[in-house]
């Protein structure tokens, strides 16, 4: 018999305008949502339900399903009930509603008092949300805070927890963050409800931080994502390289060029600068991907940064299609985080056959294992001697790509579905 899981994709939503990369979050929820569609023992069906249950949030997610071709293959949770049986009214008002040139129509006119007016007595007299406790064996949230457990009933509950950064570490995060994931944490029941974390470090911290029972939690490791892969095409490179403006030679590779925290990535700016300074003529650039939230004045504080500030180059946003020539162009990736719960780049580098050095601590010894450096990410020798290492070294370099590539291929996104599912059968039965 299948397991009918309704499964909350509240964070594809919230990220669906983001023009630039989606958050680890959104790929894992959408990763795992497409693994479990193709299962023939799991009944799935998309649901809305975490952060926030109104009107305007079930008939925000009716447009979004129907926006995305994509997802024009499963089956949804319709929470939205009409006691007048006019629910198709509200598919045909709320575009007209919700868009942008409506907004803009001062509301006085007409057209905005009748179809506002329309909505409210719609609100007061016939809309109500309903979740048929009856229809499901699971409720997954990937990420966003569990629902009432008036709302859901009797439905098992389920959350995937990435970290706990916010409460463990809060200083290394923007504040503003804390306060949701705190309602987050209190959410969960814990004689009741279940927990599944990325790596074994994260469901140890999450028990002893809660005191929720180990044997509630369970573990699915998380994965790169498909078209991640070794490009050999050195044209393809090239032209990928020339897009983003990475000059030609040796590069060492990191992303996140916000300079969160911890990401620690001012750490490896320094250190770079540092291993140029005592030997100026090494051919190698530094490469930074992701967003320019911050002028590179403002935040590298190094002496002899002017000197060798066209050696650290800020690409900006990269598109997903060129991301794979960018991993396997560079001369290593370099990911020297102070705390991860899983650590998805440094896969997304060995499936690109990329050399990873990174940091000792958290998850990232879980996953990268032996096919990697590890080093302690707060030690400026220990980083600046393996950046030269693998400068010097064609023999390490040679080992660490093969055994990085091998490595990678232990991780799926198949398997995490095969472990989320093998988790949905325990609860069920339990």
């Amino acid at each position: 018999m299948k397991i009918r899981v309704a499964y909350d994709i509240t964070s594809l939503l919230v990220e669906a305008r983001n023009s630039e990369r989606k958050s680890g979050i959104y790929r894992v929820t959408e990763e795992v949502m497409y693994e479990l569609n193709k299962r023939d023992d799991i009944e799935l069906e998309l649901a809305k339900i975490c952060a926030g249950n109104s009107l305007f949030d079930a008939l925000n997610f009716s447009c979004y399903i129907k926006n995305e071709p994509c997802l024009a293959t499963y089956k949804i949770v319709e929470l939205l009930k009409s006691r007048l049986n006019v629910r198709s009214l509200y598919d045909e008002i709320y575009p007209i509603f919700s868009s942008e040139d409506f907004q803009k129509i001062p509301k006085l006119l007409p057209k905005a008092i009748i179809i506002r007016g329309i909505f409210k007595l719609l609100r007061l007299f016939d809309a109500y949300l309903y979740f048929d406790n009856n229809n499901f064996d699971i409720f997954h949230s990937p990420y966003h805070k569990l629902p009432s457990e008036e709302f859901t009933k009797d439905v098992p509950r389920l959350l995937t927890v990435h970290d706990i950064i916010p409460v463990a570490t809060p200083e290394l995060i923007v504040p503003i963050l804390i306060p949701y994931f705190k309602e987050i944490l209190n959410s969960i029941n814990h004689q009741k409800d279940w927990v599944v974390c990325n790596s074994e470090y994260t469901r140890q911290e999450f028990c002893e931080y809660t005191g929720m029972p180990l044997e509630r939690t369970f573990v699915t490791p998380l994965a790169a994502a498909n078209h991640f892969h070794l490009v050999t095409d050195s044209a393809q490179i090239a032209t990928a390289r020339q897009r983003y403006g990475i000059p030609d030679g040796n590069y060492f590779l990191s992303v996140g060029t916000h300079l969160e925290p911890r990401k620690n990535l001012a750490h490896l700016i320094h250190c770079f600068l540092e291993l140029l300074s005592e030997q100026p003529n090494l051919d190698v650039n530094l490469v930074l991907v992701g967003s320019k939230r911050h002028t590179t004045g403002e935040t590298i504080n190094h002496p002899n940064f002017s000197r060798f500030s066209s050696r650290v180059v800020f690409t900006g946003y990269v598109d997903d299609e060129d991301l794979s020539a960018i991993y396997s162009g560079a001369t290593a990736f370099i990911y020297p985080s102070i705390y991860e719960g899983f650590g998805l780049p440094t896969l997304e580098a060995m499936r690109c056959g990329t050399p990873v050095i990174t940091s000792n601590t958290t998850s990232l010894p879980e996953v990268v294992g032996d096919a990697g450096i590890l080093v302690d990410p707060k030690d400026k020798d220990a980083l600046c001697q393996a950046m030269l290492n693998i400068l010097t070294d064609s023999t390490l370099v040679q080992d660490l790509r093969q055994k990085g590539f091998a490595r990678s291929q232990s991780f799926s996104w198949s398997k995490c579905a095969a472990d989320t599912v093998e988790v949905y059968k325990l609860i069920a039965n339990h």
